[in-house]
Formats: structure tokens, C-alpha cells, sequence
């Protein structure tokens, strides 16, 4: 199996072409010079123009044609035909390398999806990916999650990123046309659907909730202990008191911990 035209069709639309290389979007180079015309103008005449302090950012890595960064430099230019052919061989290696990784055989669509992904961040990340694990055991929908994750670019959040994720979770998700003709029919689904929970119904914060009452438990026995005239067996058990409310904070926090592993695990950001 390879990726299909549609995922390439796919990745031209997301990755845009351009002739010129130009410095990721993220980088101190192109964050430094917002509104220079990156891509459409010989690299070196933008920064000749530049101040010399300005000019010697960062801008890895570079890119030209439909997003290729290997062995690209400020002075790299690419003509259409020539990107798309690019374009062309690299999805049908990544396509190849993500496959080889799918223990699970993916569908043309969960494998197009995975690939403009892999193609996106790289084939070493894509194989320790949370996409890929949630793949391979078969839980479809932590792995359509789980692309969320990839979305930011040098530490920040990108709009791009969050909608090019989006759109690539709900292409994982899609049926292909023999699987739509044996899904189950709709009347048997639940007519009856339970109200959003509350956000006060979230285990982490149940959870963090009584943390907090634990910890003002302690607060306040700290201080029953100060008070000189309070009866003994109250006194005997304030002895008690600190240290068995900061062993229930540990644990709540071991707790509070293992339920974000847990979704994690899950695609949940």
C-alpha cells in the first residue's frame, strides 16, 4: 500500500509552493522580519537589506517548493514541476516508512493522514508518536486525538498547526466506502444522551478539590496543636493529624499525575 493522489493533492494545499527559499515561520529570522516577502523574492536580496544584527538570525530550517527542508540554504530555488515531482517522491518514502511502522494495517485513509503527519514532523518523531502507539493497539480514536498534540512550533501554539491537526484527525477518522457499507444502522444508536458533564464532574478535579480540603485539614490541625488548654485525646490525635493529611496529599497528587498519563495515553492534550 501507498499514499494516494489525494494525499498528495493534500499536502500541496497545506504546505503551499514557493520558488524561493524562506526561513521557518517560527524562526527568530522570520519572527524578526514580519511582512518581508519570504518565498517570493531571492532569499539573499531580502537579506541583504536587512541590519546586520537581523541578518544573522536564525532562520532554520529553510524551505522551499511544497515544504522541503533537506539540504535547503537561503540560496535553494525550486521551479513548480520540479517541487511537485519532489513532492511526489517524498510522500511515496514517507508513505513506505510509515507503513513499514503500522503493526495494524492502516486503511488508504488512516495511512495518507499518518503520512502527511510523518511528512509534517519527520519520520523519527512520527514513530514515537502517540498516533502511532494508539494505532497499533487499535484504539482508532486516541490515535485521531492524538494528532492534536503536534501543534506548536518553537514552544508556541500555531493556529496553522491546530487546523492543518484537525483536518488530518478527521481524515484518520474517515470511512473508506466498503467500511460505510457495513457499518451499523443509525436507529440502533442511543436516543436518550445524557447532558455535557459539569466541569466540577472531571476526576482532576475531584480530585484536586479534596487535595485542597486535605491540605486545609493540616493547616488547621498544625494550628490545634498550638493551643495550650484543648482536651488530651483531641491533643494525642493532633499528633497524627499533619502527617496523615500529607500522605493523603501525596497520594491524591500520585493520583492527579496518573490521570493525565492517562490521557495522554488516550490523545487527550
Amino acid at each position: 500500500m501507498k499514499p494516494s493522489i489525494r494525499c498528495v493533492n493534500k499536502l500541496k494545499g497545506y504546505e503551499q509552493y514557493r520558488e524561493f527559499a524562506y526561513p521557518d515561520p517560527y524562526s527568530p529570522l522570520a519572527r524578526a522580519t514580519r511582512g518581508k516577502k519570504w518565498g517570493f523574492q531571492t532569499a539573499s536580496y531580502i537579506l541583504a537589506g536587512l541590519p546586520p544584527e537581523t541578518a544573522k538570525l536564525s532562520g532554520a530550517p529553510w524551505t522551499v517548493g511544497y515544504g522541503e527542508t533537506k539540504g535547503v540554504t537561503p540560496n535553494s530555488r525550486m521551479n513548480e514541476p520540479e517541487a511537485y515531482s519532489k513532492l511526489v517522491h517524498e510522500v511515496d518514502s514517507y508513505g513506505a516508512q510509515v507503513f513499514s511502522a503500522c503493526t495494524v494495517t492502516p486503511n488508504q485513509n488512516q495511512l495518507d493522514a499518518m503520512t502527511s503527519l510523518a511528512y509534517n514532523i519527520g519520520v523519527s518523531a512520527f514513530r514515537s508518536s502517540s498516533v502511532l502507539r494508539a494505532h497499533n493497539r487499535r484504539d482508532f480514536l486516541a490515535a485521531s486525538r492524538a494528532f492534536g498534540l503536534w501543534n506548536k512550533a518553537q514552544g508556541q501554539v500555531s493556529s496553522g498547526l491546530t487546523s492543518r491537526r484537525a483536518s488530518e484527525a478527521a481524515w484518520y477518522l474517515e470511512p473508506m466506502p466498503e467500511e460505510l457499507a457495513t457499518e451499523p444502522a443509525y436507529e440502533n444508536m442511543a436516543q436518550q444522551v445524557d447532558p455535557e458533564s459539569s466541569l466540577t464532574s472531571s476526576s482532576i478535579n475531584r480530585a484536586s478539590t479534596v487535595a485542597g480540603g486535605t491540605a486545609a485539614v493540616a493547616t488547621v490541625a498544625e494550628v490545634t496543636r498550638t493551643v495550650a488548654d484543648v482536651k488530651y485525646s483531641v491533643a494525642s490525635l493532633g499528633d497524627w493529624l499533619l502527617p496523615i493529611a500529607l500522605v493523603c496529599i501525596v497520594g491524591l497528587c500520585g493520583y492527579i499525575v496518573y490521570t493525565r498519563y492517562k490521557q495522554r495515553k488516550e490523545g487527550w492534550t
